[in-house]
């Protein structure tokens, strides 16, 4: 084989080799530039406090809400009761408070898992991944989305602290067809304000957030269906339990009590239906 065959070879192979390398340095500099600007706190607000609330004269009673696409209660993290922050962090990401928005360690189990299913079934996702797939409305569960989610959380937790993480997550996650966030979910599962929530409802809310359908007893067809769901609920309630008291965020009384107690389902009302009043504002508006 002559010298300047090897050479052609040589290069073509290296060619081969660079161009995985320049793939990822083009994503990489496209996905940290598109981040970058859409990290900003306006928009991001932008994105999270979608609705604009109409009030009666004494301006506490509501008459309805008008909003963009999706409904949501925005509630201030200062607002959020300690016993769901600590409910969601057990469920979602333990580590939330020290990792800098990735948790390797999740993320090579979720890889070993994949491997042998042969296809994408764990993510390995932090609460500050998640936040990011939420806000930049990730669907494809691919192994180039992920990585992009990554990037996103990076730069997440280097604009933003946790609390404010955690303020954008706990507004944002899907709860049901009429819309996301705490809020909603307290009304939705439990017809009450997110401030008023007992540590069965914050476990049973917090275990939801990737899947609440699964555990919605109120959208069920049939009654094996609703039962079936409400069984699932328990189970999912005490796995959240069980972390919280490993953690030692609650006691074991407490720990035993919650475990004992069903979840207290109550149907509750989430859009507001139109009305005259609400009629006449949007066609002034």
């Amino acid at each position: 084989m002559s010298r300047n065959i090897k050479k052609a070879i040589i290069s073509t192979i290296c060619s081969l080799l660079l161009l995985p390398v320049l793939w990822f340095g083009v994503v990489l500099f496209h996905d940290v530039r598109d981040t970058a600007a859409r990290i900003e706190r306006g928009a991001i607000n932008r994105v999270i406090a979608s609705e604009s609330p109409v009030y009666y004269d004494d301006g506490k009673t509501p008459i309805g809400v008008f909003f963009e696409k999706t409904h949501r209660i925005h509630m201030n993290y200062e607002e959020v009761p300690k016993i769901f922050i600590k409910a969601l962090v057990a469920a979602e990401d333990r580590d939330f408070f020290s990792h800098k928005g990735v948790d390797i360690s999740s993320i090579i189990r979720a890889f070993v898992s994949n491997l042998r299913s042969g296809r994408i079934v764990q993510g390995g996702s932090t609460i500050t991944q998640q936040a990011a797939k939420n806000i930049f409305k990730r669907e494809k569960r691919s192994y180039v989305a992920k990585f992009r989610e990554l990037i996103q959380a990076f730069l997440l937790e280097n604009k933003y602290t946790k609390e404010e993480i955690l303020e954008m997550y706990i507004n944002q996650f899907f709860v049901t067809g009429y819309g996301n966030g705490l809020g909603i979910a307290a009304q939705c599962f439990f017809d009450k304000n997110a401030k008023d929530l007992d540590l069965v409802e914050a476990a049973f809310i917090a275990g939801a957030v990737k899947g609440p359908n699964r555990y919605n007893p109120f959208i069920t067809k049939t009654e094996p269906a609703r039962i079936h769901a409400l069984k699932m609920a328990e189970v999912r309630k005490n796995y959240v339990l069980k972390n919280m008291f490993k953690l030692n965020f609650i006691t074991k009384d407490q720990y035993l009590e919650a475990k004992n107690t069903p979840v207290p389902f109550k149907e509750g009302r989430v859009t507001y239906r139109l009305n005259v009043i609400m009629d006449y504002v949007r066609e002034q508006l």
